[in-house]
Order: structure tokens, then sequence, then C-alpha cells
């Protein structure tokens, strides 16, 4: 069993390193807006007539989607809860 301490010095660094991930996902993002705005304003100035700037956005959009699922983790189907769970149930059938 974790004493208190512990418990808190855990608690304190799952939240230091959410937030260095929420850090590093922002950086990531603010980058890809200025990168694709330039990348844009210098397709509309170079060849308006074909949108080349488009496939660099969906392909760093991709990426940018997967940082924010690893980041936010809106699906967590297999995550620590459920793992819970499961032993839960398992230990309950035990005789």
């Amino acid at each position: 069993m974790m004493q208190p301490e512990q418990q808190t010095s855990v608690k304190e660094k799952e939240a230091i390193e959410h937030v260095r991930r929420l850090k590093g996902f922002y950086q990531h993002l603010i980058t890809y807006l200025v990168i694709i705005a330039g990348l844009f304003i210098a397709n509309l100035i170079l060849s308006p007539d074909y949108l080349w700037s488009l496939w660099a956005a969906l392909g760093w959009g991709i990426g940018i989607a997967s940082h924010a699922m690893r980041t936010f983790k809106p699906f967590t189907f297999f995550g620590p809860e459920w793992e819970k769970k499961q032993v839960e149930k398992r230990l309950k059938k035990k005789p």
C-alpha cells in the first residue's frame, strides 16, 4: 500500500508529465499553423492556379491529429480504468 506522501508524489509526476505533453502539442500546433499559413501565402503568390499547399496541410494535419489523440486520449477503450475493472472482475470470480 502506498503512503499518502508517495501518492501525492506520483500524482504530481503525472500532472507534470501531462503538462509537458500539452506544451509539446500546442507548440506543434502553433508551428503547423504558422508554416502552413506561410505555404498557402507562397502558393497563392507563386502558383495560384493549383493549391499544392493543401497536400502539405493534409499530411501534416494527420500528424497533428495523431499528436492530439496521444495527448488528450479521447478514446481509452483499453486504458487503466478498463484494466482495473477487468482485474476486479476476475478476482471476484475466484473462490
